[in-house]
């Protein structure tokens, strides 16, 4: 053999243990290829699972944060209910003293009125019974006097005619004339 032959020969052996070498090269790259798209496509299991999972729990969480939420709403319409309550209470107890004063202050001031005017209608009486009681004494010493003059036949003067209605009053007055 030449060498030509063992020269060739060496070259188709390495062609051929260098395709052998690709070949396994390939087949090691598709294993690794087939590996990374399996770790991939676990990956993405993992991480749809994990976003699932966590879609859960966010709604699970809002629903709680929903739930305390309209407690925590309740509670404050209860604290407001009562101290709405509370005020309108206090407000109306206000009023109540207000007007119950108010009440209080106009009774006096209507029996302010009321004994004032009392007073000037008293006053008013005893000024028309000071003059029917002139009038009605005047009108006794006329008829004293009429009577006076027709019985005993002379006219008397005025003191003593006076005398005489002043004395026959008060007798008339103890006979309970008056009452």
């Amino acid at each position: 053999m030449n060498i030509e032959t063992a020269l060739m020969f060496g070259l188709i052996v390495s062609v051929i243990w260098l395709a052998y070498e690709y070949w396994r090269a390939y087949r090691r790259l598709l294993h690794r290829l087939k590996d990374n798209d399996h770790s991939l496509e676990t990956a993405h299991k993992k991480a749809m699972r994990i976003l699932d999972e966590a879609h859960e729990q966010a709604l699970k969480i809002l629903k709680e944060a929903r739930t305390g939420a309209a407690i925590h709403r309740e509670k404050i319409n209860t604290k407001m209910d009562a101290a709405l309550s509370a005020v309108a209470d206090r407000e109306i107890k206000d009023f109540k003293n207000a007007l119950e004063t108010e009440t209080i202050n106009i009774e006096k001031a209507v029996g302010q009125k009321i004994a004032t005017r009392y007073d000037e209608v008293k006053q008013e009486v005893e000024e028309y019974k000071t003059k029917q009681m002139a009038g009605v004494e005047q009108k006794i010493n006329q008829a004293l006097a009429e009577i006076g003059q027709k019985i005993l036949g002379k006219t008397i003067n005025t003191r003593d005619h006076q005398d005489l209605v002043i004395k026959a009053l008060e007798e008339a007055k103890q006979n309970g004339l008056f009452d």
